[in-house]
């Protein structure tokens, strides 16, 4: 938890235009100008402090010896394994409903892997997946990258659940782009919810993407939009987008505000208490004088509410991280900041639904407004760096790119991650020719 009390640290000190670097200026400035004139008031202070010190520094040095170690171990595994970039090439027609996804992302669950703090210590975490959307100068293609001992069950499921299409083992398409921040700009977004984690998403069902006597031509399937914003780039330009996900663990909880994160919990627990406020809104008293949550006098939107948040926990849980990258050369930038934004903004249900829950973008660079925030551009040319190298490594949940991460569960997942079928018109995103076949069985050898 180190580590997230540290971003939660630097996030309040971005709330109001400040960083560390500034803070430590102005701790300087006021012992030169504020010491001279207070000595005996100065001389105080240190010495309560030393006071406290041989009870104090121990334990901190302690705990930075163990945050110290648990980085440097899970950093030595991560790089002493070796990882696989899939690429899905997807056939003309696909006629699996976004189902077939999450039937997919229930085998990534079942990793038999468990992150003990005895695993932690040794540097052994939860494997995690990457499941990538990526536009090359608006050629648009399917990649999901993994572990490369999950290789071989990725490729078996995806043929069992999509058996047209093809998977290939390709080279990682990030190292054909390396960062050159005088040559290209970098920019991009993060994905937290609106509310709470416990209150989902709009899904495929919602849209009646589950439905099998739907005609392709009548379906509206809410990826299109991002699909369709990325082949709309042109030379020099890339648009990278991954959901990275991993068993669920925990999340960051907090009662109302998504970002005022307080401690960390299962999934399961959150709901219990967002479902006993809800219920607390009407109660009867008892012959004894206690006070009992009424559910039948809750307004139909808040009893719909707590059935969707049922329904989401009956389906396997994942904690999340999702970025949208953008690369350009200089000379070929465009104006494309507004659209990444809001490129999935089609999940949402709207103030004008029953109030569940919506993806919103976290601008991971800027806004810098104020002239103390990026002195001399050191800071932007850092968070770029960071950004480029958190897509690149494809890490999330642990340091040096671990950031605050959201729960969905499978059906949600494959909402936003999911084969799309004929109804996808993008003539930028490549399709086989041809159906994938096997040779047939009886050829000579």
């Amino acid at each position: 938890m180190g580590e997230f009390y540290e971003k939660k640290f630097r996030a309040t000190l971005q709330k109001y235009g400040l960083d560390l670097p500034f803070v430590a200026l102005v701790l300087l400035y006021f012992s030169i100008v504020w010491v001279p004139f207070h000595l005996g008031e100065w001389v105080l202070i240190w010495g309560f402090l030393l006071a406290c010190a041989p009870f104090v520094l121990p334990v901190l040095f302690l705990l930075l010896l163990r945050n110290g170690w648990l980085e440097y171990k899970q950093q030595q595994v991560y790089w002493s394994t070796e990882h696989t970039v899939l690429e899905i090439r997807l056939p003309e027609e696909i006629t699996q409903s976004p189902y077939a996804a999450e039937l997919f992302f229930r085998v990534l669950y079942q990793t038999g892997e468990v992150d003990t703090e005895l695993h932690r210590y040794r540097g052994i975490t939860k494997p995690w997946f990457s499941l990538e959307i990526a536009s090359t100068e608006g050629a648009v293609r399917f990649y999901v990258w993994t572990r490369s001992r999950y290789k071989e069950i990725i490729k078996s499921q995806l043929y069992a659940h999509y058996p047209t299409v093809q998977v290939v083992e390709v080279p990682d398409y990030t190292l054909n782009f390396p960062l050159d921040l005088d040559r290209m700009d970098v920019w991009g977004v993060e994905q937290r919810l609106q509310k709470p984690d416990p209150y989902p998403i709009m899904t495929y069902v919602a849209w009646g993407l589950d439905k099998a006597d739907t005609k392709e031509e009548f379906k509206n399937d809410p990826l299109l939009s991002l699909i369709e914003f990325m082949g709309s780039i042109g030379p020099g330009e890339h648009i990278w987008a991954q959901i990275i996900i991993r068993g669920h663990t925990e999340c960051y909880w907090s009662e109302d505000d998504p970002d005022a994160h307080h401690h960390a919990l299962p999934l399961n627990k959150w709901a219990e208490v967002v479902i006993d406020k809800l219920g607390k809104k009407y109660v009867d008293q008892t012959a004894e004088g206690k006070s009992i949550p009424n559910f039948s006098r809750l307004p139909e939107g808040d009893r719909e509410a707590i059935k969707a948040i049922g329904q989401k926990l009956n389906k396997q849980l994942f904690d999340v991280g999702m970025r949208t990258l953008y690369l350009a050369k200089k000379e070929n930038k465009q104006g494309r900041n507004a659209g990444i934004p809001t490129a999935y903004r089609s999940f949402e249900h709207g103030s004008g639904g029953i109030g569940l829950n919506g993806l919103r973008p976290i601008f991971y660079i800027g806004p810098l407004d104020w002239p103390w925030q990026d002195f001399m551009g050191f800071r932007r040319k850092r968070l770029k760096t960071q950004l480029y190298q958190g897509y690149v490594t494809r890490q999330y949940f642990y340091p040096p790119n671990k950031d605050f991460h959201i729960a969905l569960n499978t059906e949600e997942i494959a909402s936003l991650w999911h084969l799309p079928g004929k109804v996808a018109h993008t003539p930028t995103l490549q399709r086989m020719p041809s159906r994938r076949a096997e040779a047939p069985a009886n050829l000579p050898i």
